[in-house]
């Protein structure tokens, strides 16, 4: 299973490794590793994995935000 943030800009990919579940998040375009994680429960990767999509998305945000803070203290 894939998620996508909306700027497209990194991936989160939920895998079967090892036994395990495998959560890594993919800078793309190259699909550079930036964490990997794995977890014993299927849901667990899961939730875990939109919480990463959740936080990169947010991030996007507040950098907006940010900028547009700083227009007011001119």
């Amino acid at each position: 299973m894939r998620y996508e943030t909306t700027e497209k800009d990194f991936e989160v990919e939920v895998s079967r490794t090892l036994n395990k579940w495998c959560v890594t998040v993919y800078q793309l375009p190259d699909r550079a590793i930036v964490v990997q994680d794995f977890y014993p429960e299927r849901w667990k990767a899961l939730a875990r994995a939109q919480d990463f999509i959740r936080l990169l998305n947010q991030r996007k945000k507040k950098e907006e935000e940010g900028l547009a803070g700083a227009d007011d203290d001119y």
